[in-house]
C-alpha cells in the first residue's frame, strides 16, 4: 500500500470520522444529564411538597390555639398582671 493512500485514509479518519464520532458521544451524554436533573428536579419538587403539607398543619395547629378561648383568656390575665406590677 503506498503511503500517501495510507495517509489520506488516516487523514479522513481523523479529519471527519472521529469528530463526527466524538460529537455523538457529547450528544448523548448532554441527554443523559438532562435526564438526570429532571429526575432530581421532580424528587427536590416532592420534598418541597411534603415540607409545605407539614409547615400547614403546624400553621392550623397554632391557628386553632390562638383562636382558642382559653388561650385569648390566658392572654388578657397576663397582660393584667404585667400593668399591675
Amino acid at each position: 500500500m503506498d503511503t500517501t493512500v495510507l495517509f489520506f485514509i488516516l487523514a479522513i479518519v481523523f479529519l471527519f470520522v472521529l469528530p463526527i464520532v466524538t460529537m455523538g458521544i457529547f450528544t448523548n451524554h448532554k441527554k443523559e444529564m438532562a435526564e438526570l436533573s429532571t429526575k432530581l428536579d421532580q424528587s427536590e419538587k416532592k420534598r418541597i411538597d411534603e415540607e409545605l403539607k407539614a409547615v400547614k398543619t403546624r400553621l392550623e395547629v397554632l391557628e386553632a390555639i390562638v383562636t382558642d378561648k382559653k388561650y385569648q383568656l390566658n392572654e388578657e390575665i397576663s397582660s393584667l398582671r404585667v400593668v399591675d406590677k
